[in-house]
């Protein structure tokens, strides 16, 4: 069954917003280059028994990168010179861009579709240089806090 973008989107809000979660996942963007909407996605099959191949998926971040590091960088200048207002609106134009990102995500995997299995999430966090992964999949998970 395919992940709808919606249904990726909704499972994204509602487990970033679990305990110890958005935490892990801004630790790793900003100490190991790791991407959190694949880091959502993996953990999303992962959680349905699916693994995928990273390879595609680390093609599409890449091509990606350059962009989201600049307006994060823009952003995060910018948060103390902008009315709250303003600001505000550079978030959510973020948000619109992770948005964008994930329906980017999800045709990857429809080109590349999931198979049964697990490990997909492990190898990402391993590949992303991330010591102790094991440990961080579980932050992800929502179920080791620190």
């Amino acid at each position: 069954m395919a992940i709808t973008p919606t249904a990726f989107w909704q499972f994204s809000l509602r487990h970033y917003g679990k305990p110890g979660v958005a935490r892990a996942c801004l630790g790793l963007q900003d100490d190991h280059g790791a991407n959190i909407n694949l880091l959502l996605l993996l953990l999303m099959l992962e959680q349905q028994g699916l693994t995928v191949s990273l390879a595609p998926f680390n093609t599409q971040v890449s091509l990606r990168a350059p962009l989201f590091d600049r307006w994060r960088d823009l952003r995060k200048n910018l948060k103390h010179d902008l009315p709250s207002e303003q600001y505000q609106h550079l978030l959510q134009h973020e948000l619109e861009l992770e948005r964008w990102q994930q329906a980017e995500l999800l045709q990857v995997l429809a080109e590349h579709p999931a198979i049964p299995g697990t490990g997909a999430l492990l190898a990402y966090l391993i590949q992303s240089g991330v010591a102790d992964a094991p440990q961080w999949q579980a932050r992800l998970a929502g179920t080791l806090q620190e």
